[in-house]
């Protein structure tokens, strides 16, 4: 052997894993997807009520209370305005506002009459007067276009109050939008039309679509307004 040759060491060889700790890794992930397993299975059995909760925890509905104006919100005449006639005869207030939605390609046509039209017959039928119908806005497309046509009203008209009548799933956007925008001028009171849709919202496909399409637009609209 030359000095400049140094002598093989000999190869180290890991120590063989300890099976104890090999043994405590393994009950370690039986028991975490036990638990996941455990966790799934109480949900799904508790699924009704949790979902129910979670719908009713979502929905506004304030009491009704005396405003200046009752407001229909575009796109439900089918339930908005006749809630809107019994809230009126219920004396809760001297005026409904009804909001001027966009008009539709049949209604340019001539085929269909613009949904304001409807609502303001709907409400005449259900002996609404007609010097007790007032509108708001030009083509208004989203429930913040609505809120800000209901806020230059108010100020031309000197209202203070507005009662929104609206769907369960609707209500906590109508609120948030229009307290942000009236809020410090006009009290805005929203009552749900219709509580029971949120009963095992889940399985039915309207409800369920438009429960999750509210919440999207909910988040997109504490980001953007």
């Amino acid at each position: 052997m030359t000095a400049q040759e140094k002598p093989e060491l000999p190869s180290e060889t890991p120590p063989p894993a300890c099976p104890g700790r090999r043994l405590r890794r393994l009950r370690s992930v039986v028991l975490w997807f036990c638990g996941l397993a455990i966790l799934f299975f109480l949900l799904f059995v508790f699924r009704a009520p949790l979902l129910n909760g979670a719908a009713r925890a979502w929905m506004v509905n304030d009491p009704p209370v005396k405003a200046d104006a009752i407001v229909v919100l575009g796109g439900g005449a089918q339930f908005r305005s006749f809630e809107a006639a019994r809230l009126y005869h219920a004396g809760l207030a001297p005026a409904i506002l009804l909001m001027n939605s966009e008009l539709r390609a049949t209604d340019s046509m001539g085929l269909t009459i613009p949904e304001v039209e409807l609502v303001r017959r709907i409400l005449l039928t259900n002996a609404v007067p007609a010097a007790a119908i007032q509108i708001a806005g030009t083509n208004l497309t989203s429930t913040f276009e609505e809120a800000m046509a209901a806020r230059h009203w108010s100020r031309a008209s000197g209202a203070t109050s507005l009662l929104i009548p609206t769907g369960s799933f609707h209500s906590r956007r109508v609120r948030w939008v229009f307290r942000k925008n009236l809020g410090d001028t006009v009290r805005i009171t929203v009552t749900s039309i219709r509580p029971e849709e949120c009963r095992d919202w889940w399985m039915d496909e309207k409800a369920l679509l438009d429960f999750q399409n509210e919440f999207v637009k909910f988040v997109l609209y504490r980001l953007r307004y």
